[in-house]
């Protein structure tokens, strides 16, 4: 029998296609690579275009708001009525000393001018595309001093100031129906839920400090107990799904694009 001498051409030449295959693995995994990466970076992409997104959605719902308050001041102020406005936190002030007796619910006249005015504004500016899509709920809020009501011992009624901001809130609610025919319970949110709610939160925010003026002057204590008489038009701006956006906000920061692209940041 005739053996085939193994040369060490032959050896080379194993050796290379063992190389070859080497190579062509190597290459293989590389561009798997590439294509899982390029994966991640679009979806990395898209996810914080998403946050972006809904961001400036956000903003700008709060610069509508913000708009929205400076053209009620206005308009009302043409009406003869002074309000205050907070753009920051979305506020509309209206002094209790003009609405209600102290340590009553009952509206003056005064007050049910003021409040329907207030409700045929509404009924205009909260119809507008806008400022419906901007604006998720109107709450009417209802304040008070910190000082006790005083109820007659033959009355039934056992209010406190919780009580009596609650109501306050209320028949300024009920003041704006009558005023417009109770259509303003026509207006909605995007979501279609009522726009308007009420509320009283008694002596709990207080605009003025009352206990910090203990040692003022007596009229130094009136003026600010005064401030804190009051009804107020809280305005909530609609905001995006907030458990659908932590849940993109958890998957974002668990990228490792995320982590690379914003490590410096945290040294």
């Amino acid at each position: 029998m005739i053996q085939r001498k193994q040369t060490g051409e032959d050896n080379n030449s194993d050796d290379g296609h063992y190389y070859i295959s080497i190579s062509d693995l190597m290459t293989s995994l590389l561009f798997i690579f590439i294509l899982i990466l390029s994966y991640v970076m679009l979806s990395f992409v898209k996810k914080e275009d998403l946050l972006t997104n809904k961001i400036k959605q956000i903003e700008q719902n709060i610069e509508y708001r913000g708009e929205l308050l400076q053209s009620l001041q206005i308009e009302l102020l043409d009406k003869n009525i002074s309000i205050e406005i907070d753009e920051e936190n979305g506020n509309m002030r209206l002094k209790s000393d003009l609405l209600f007796k102290s340590g009553s619910a009952a509206i003056s006249e005064e007050g049910k001018r003021q409040i329907s005015e207030i409700a045929k504004i509404f009924m205009v500016k909260m119809i507008e595309p806008k400022y419906k899509l901007a604006i998720d709920t109107i709450f009417i809020e209802g304040h008070t001093d910190s000082i006790p009501i005083r109820i007659s011992k033959n009355s039934r009624l056992q209010w406190t100031n919780k009580e009596l901001s609650s109501q306050r809130a209320i028949n300024t609610y009920s003041e704006m129906q009558i005023a417009t025919n109770y259509e303003i319970n026509n207006l909605r949110n995007k979501k279609d839920k009522y726009l308007l709610s009420y509320s009283g939160y008694a002596s709990n925010r207080q605009l003025c400090n009352e206990k910090a003026k203990v040692k003022a002057s007596k009229e130094d204590r009136k003026l600010c107990r005064s401030k804190n008489r009051r009804i107020e038009f809280y305005f909530t701006v609609n905001t995006p799904d907030i458990k659908n956006l932590k849940e993109k906000i958890v998957e974002l920061k668990d990228t490792f694009i995320y982590k690379i692209k914003y490590r410096n940041y945290k040294k």
